[in-house]
């Protein structure tokens, strides 16, 4: 099927089914990438990466104990803050950049704070939510048998919650990372965000589909890299359970 869609892509502006200026045929932008050089994209693409995992992983050392913590312990705070987090989150961060900038500064630190609002706010929801839903009778069932609070976290609550935390971190490292392209373009001299701007600004309508197909490659392998941790992880759980019983 890809291959159908990239020879398509390659005769239809050559027989002029589309236009060649804004739709260039699959082998002129394959030619724009080999004249930008594999080590220019692999920098690009490691720059991009480093500030994805970066902001992403300050988002989630925050968010993952917060939401344990609200949802744990203080449900109540939870529930009368919610209405406000809500709001907070429903903000995009490109209305934010102006005010990111104010505060820490144009470049990286602006770059930064974009990829961790738009990680944040999924990875806190889906925590919460994720040890809200957990079953009371399994906490009782552990009381019972005088597990500590330790205990019944690590045993019993966040086994329960691990699927809803692994969407909340899938969805913030999505966000992180298509968030980042608009980052790049506002704030940043390198990357695949600047790439793409750049190409947009300069007129280089191959450049641009390149940037494009870089950043819909490294998508999807961070999605197969997710996919394939969660499913070891999972398998592993449900082993080491096995064993256990």
């Amino acid at each position: 099927m890809l291959f159908l869609l990239l020879v398509i892509w390659e005769l239809a502006p050559r027989l002029g089914w589309v236009s060649a200026v804004f739709v260039p045929p699959f082998s002129r932008i394959v030619k724009v990438g080999a004249d930008l050089g594999i080590v220019n994209i692999l920098l690009y693409i490691a720059i991009s990466l480093k500030r994805v995992f970066v902001g992403f992983f300050i988002a989630s050392i925050l968010a993952l104990p917060l939401g344990f913590i609200l949802a744990g312990a203080l449900p109540w705070l939870a529930r009368f803050i919610k209405p406000f987090t809500l709001f907070l989150s429903q903000i995009p961060p490109y209305i934010l950049f102006p005010i990111f900038v104010i505060i820490v500064g144009i470049g990286e630190g602006g770059i930064y704070t974009v990829i961790f609002w738009s990680s944040f706010w999924p990875i806190l929801f889906t925590s919460i939510s994720g040890i809200s839903q957990v079953d009371p009778l399994l906490v009782r069932a552990a009381k019972a048998m005088n597990a500590g609070r330790i205990q019944i976290f690590f045993k019993v609550v966040l086994p329960a919650a691990f699927p809803a935390v692994m969407t909340g971190l899938r969805t913030g490292l999505t966000m992180s990372f298509f968030m980042l392209i608009g980052a790049e373009s506002m704030g940043a001299d390198k990357g695949l965000g600047w790439l793409i701007h750049n190409a947009q600004s300069m007129g280089f309508i191959e450049r641009i589909y390149l940037g494009a197909l870089i950043v819909a490659l490294v998508g999807a392998l961070l999605n197969f890299i997710l996919d394939f941790l969660e499913e070891n992880i999972v398998d592993w759980k449900e082993s080491a359970e096995e064993q256990t019983v």
